[in-house]
């Protein structure tokens, strides 16, 4: 099964609101929206894993958890990733993001611990809410990114992480969460 952990995110309205915008503004666009019921910030994508390591994971990131009290950071800014010069990924920006940097550095290090290879990427944590395909008018879409720059979106408090199951279908991933693991409150 294909796994990874990560941070839920509660949308708020704004949220709610702003990828409703980005929808009808950019709706003649070949693009696949993330579902805003099932938002996530990915700390570590592992992939294929055997059942045998579910419970050393799980063992893991309780262990990473109790090292780490409840904090937040904010979402502020779309941005977007390229590919061949093209817009492939839409999303939310983070800042704020010390912590959470810090969470993902030491879940990495336990995890390579385990045996799974070394992320070959560094670490940039966002928020994604949409896949994109193939953006037809870019001067619309560039125009419309621009616009939005410096929007405050939304402050994410966080308390807990989740392992999840990312089982693929053909109308899109379905994301299953397999443990969730509070962080250690120290109230």
């Amino acid at each position: 099964m294909r796994t990874f952990i990560a941070i839920k995110i509660v949308p708020e309205k704004k949220l709610i609101d702003l990828v409703s915008t980005l929808k009808n503004s950019l709706n003649n666009e070949l693009i696949n929206w993330a579902d805003t019921d099932n938002l996530h910030l990915t700390l570590r994508f592992i992939g294929e894993t055997e059942q045998k390591q579910l419970d050393e994971i799980i063992r893991l990131i309780d262990e990473v958890a109790q090292r780490f009290h409840p904090f937040q950071f904010s979402l502020k800014d779309v941005g977007f990733f390229k590919s061949k010069n093209q817009p492939r990924i839409l999303f939310f920006a983070i800042e704020n993001g010390l912590m959470l940097n810090q969470l993902a550095a030491e879940i990495e290090e336990r995890i390579v611990a385990l045996g799974f290879s070394c992320e070959e990427r560094q670490f940039n944590p966002h928020l994604t809410i949409a896949r994109i395909k193939f953006i037809q008018n870019k001067m619309a879409f560039y125009k419309l990114i621009h616009q939005l720059k410096g929007t405050e979106i939304q402050t994410v408090k966080v308390s807990e992480i989740v392992y999840y199951q990312s089982i693929l279908t053909s109308a899109g991933a379905i994301y299953e969460p397999l443990k969730t693991i509070r962080l250690n409150n120290p109230h």
